[in-house]
């Protein structure tokens, strides 16, 4: 019944707040179950379209085997890219609170992937869980945020290139964008144009996001 009373208002599941203090709800909207944070969806609702135009767009022209997402939420990224691509993937994600992976195996079966490996870590110590795997990932998959937020450490030169240096030769980074600061997203694509052989920008405008597909 949730799920049908959705498509006139959402229905929730499940709200509270992680042990590492994230906001989120667990509903029903529009039929679908998503997980959302305070202010923004994490995963199977707006950030659903918006990750998946972005994966399509790179998919034209790839077809990668080996995948890192950072900032795993309920699944999204892993859900669009064993439905789309043709290749058997090995994908790892990263993902820090640990609240957040039990939310992706109980309510959107993750478990289901047996291609994928999540860790429970914090992204900007990348080299510290794959230090074996410099230059041998395709695409990496950057979605890192807190609630609305892009953490600071994300746009910093030292972080780039730790995703650089994972990447195969003409790899691509692949970064989600939500930010209003016009100054910060000026600054971050200076830095992406100077650690990145070339780079293609999508706005997405209509949930005021920018995608960038940069390649190594």
């Amino acid at each position: 019944m949730k799920k049908v009373l959705s498509f006139i208002l959402p229905n929730s599941i499940k709200k509270g707040t992680t042990q590492l203090g994230q906001e989120y709800e667990i509903a029903y909207e529009y039929g679908r179950k998503v997980l959302n944070s305070a202010n923004a969806n994490y995963s199977f609702g707006s950030l659903h379209e918006v990750m998946q135009k972005g994966i399509e767009k790179y998919l034209k022209n790839n077809n990668p085997s080996k995948v890192l997402i950072l900032g795993l939420g309920g699944g999204s990224c892993v859900e669009i890219l064993n439905r789309k691509c043709q290749n058997i993937l090995q994908l790892k994600a990263i993902e820090i609170d640990s609240d957040i992976i039990e939310f992706a195996k109980e309510y959107f079966n993750i478990g289901q992937y047996s291609n994928v490996e999540i860790i429970n870590g914090d992204a900007q110590y990348l080299n510290k869980y794959l230090q074996e795997e410099i230059n041998t990932f395709d695409l990496i998959i950057d979605d890192v945020f807190w609630d609305n937020q892009i953490p600071n450490f994300c746009f910093q030169k030292e972080y780039i290139e730790q995703a650089k240096f994972l990447l195969k030769e003409s790899g691509c980074y692949f970064r989600n964008v939500m930010e209003i600061d016009t100054k910060r997203v000026l600054l971050f694509e200076s830095l992406l144009a100077e650690e990145f052989s070339r780079i293609s920008k999508t706005d997405v405008l209509k949930h005021s996001n920018k995608i960038y597909l940069c390649y190594k």
